[in-house]
């Protein structure tokens, strides 16, 4: 099975509602972008039509390697002039007296193409298609929320354990593939040169802010809280939504016999079968949660596998986990699978392999990913 092959197979779109007006105190603009993060986009128009980054209001963070639409509002004393590029396109709908928060919207829309099914796998496709529609599958947090996270060492972790250095070496040193090749040679000589930070001539300013902070205060803390401060909320989240998933595979293992294991980012998932009954929710690990008995059980022995304890979560940087309930089962609706079709871009010679489209909305804070694994896998 092969997901993304194309830009063009994986498409979300945002459902919302708006109160329109000829004038307001926000304009509301609808932003479809090809093969972009949402962050980084926003941060390019920000410097492009000098508007601060914060001033812009959007729902949630897209896809990058997918065919996205969603919405977004700035303060109407701005005005995005700037409206369309090679992989982008703005258009203005009108003004609106609420901007748009994280989490502002009614839930997303997904067309998906998977590719690369072969035959024998086709006919427990279709019946785990109809299970999903009926029962459902774990709710479990997607890939997509562990984009921070590499070689599954969580910066969120180290922060929650007080381990200060770590986390900054973590945040120093660690580069994909495809990061430019003069700031990966800078990550590589900072990890070899660990020990004598304060004496590298480090040219890429955001890495060489947080080492002058250290060499200021010799302070593995103060250097952590020059890290930007939505990426240190974006570690703290990937930690905290791994741990919910840890739970979630906890309860199942306990309530429920027939079960597969899926290989992802950060570890592994397990889906159901057949599924016996399960509670509703379960909550999001915070040092102020109020947990049941069940859930403190539950969550205590994760924690003692991860060798952190509830009260390592009331964070010395005053920054507060996410505080809440999330369902345990994610139903799609107004789901919809196509009959397989040859797939033209994964032919062999001898035999044919097959795609499959995919449609459904899903609820905001959950994951098309989770979907497709629990069907093509097990």
């Amino acid at each position: 099975m092969k997901l993304r092959q194309k830009i063009e197979d994986f498409r979300v779109e945002e459902i919302t509602k708006f109160n329109l007006l000829k004038d307001g105190k926000f304009r509301l603009y609808l932003l479809e972008k090809r093969g972009l993060e949402s962050f980084s986009l926003i941060q390019y128009l920000s410097r492009l039509n000098h508007i601060p980054s914060k001033a812009f209001g959007i729902a949630g963070l897209k896809d990058r390697h997918a065919i996205t639409r969603q919405y977004f509002t700035i303060p109407s004393r701005y005005e995005i002039k700037t409206l369309k590029e090679k992989n982008f396109d703005i258009k203005f709908l009108g003004f609106v007296n609420k901007g748009i928060r994280l989490g502002d919207l009614l839930w997303n829309r997904f067309e998906i193409v998977v590719r690369n099914i072969k035959k024998s796998d086709l006919d427990g496709v279709y019946e785990k298609a109809e299970s999903a529609k009926t029962i459902g599958v774990p709710n479990y947090f997607g890939e997509q929320r562990f984009g921070s996270v590499l070689a599954r060492k969580f910066i969120g972790k180290y922060v929650v354990q007080g381990n200060y250095e770590e986390a900054v070496k973590l945040y120093l040193t660690r580069y994909t593939k495809h990061e430019d090749k003069g700031l990966k040679n800078e990550r590589k000589l900072i990890y070899k040169e660990w020990g004598k930070l304060t004496k590298l001539d480090i040219q890429y300013s955001p890495l060489s802010s947080i080492i002058q902070v250290y060499k200021k205060t010799k302070s593995w803390f103060e250097a952590y809280m020059k890290i930007p401060s939505y990426l240190r909320k974006i570690y703290l989240s990937a930690y905290q939504s791994y741990l919910w998933n840890e739970c979630v595979k906890e309860i199942l293992k306990r309530t429920t016999k027939d079960l597969y294991s899926v290989e992802y980012k950060v570890g592994s998932l397990l889906f159901y079968k057949k599924i016996d009954k399960l509670p509703e929710k379960f909550p999001l690990v915070n040092y102020n949660t109020r947990f049941s008995p069940f859930e403190k059980e539950i969550c205590d022995k994760i924690l003692l596998e991860e060798g952190v304890k509830i009260k390592d979560f009331n964070l010395r940087t005053k920054e507060m986990f996410p505080i809440g309930m999330r369902s345990i089962i994610l139903k799609p609706t107004n789901f919809k699978i196509s009959k397989p079709y040859i797939d033209e871009l994964n032919k062999k010679k001898r035999k044919n392999n097959y795609k499959v489209l995919l449609s459904f909305d899903l609820s905001k804070g959950s994951y098309a990913t989770v979907i497709i694994q629990s069907l093509f896998s097990g």
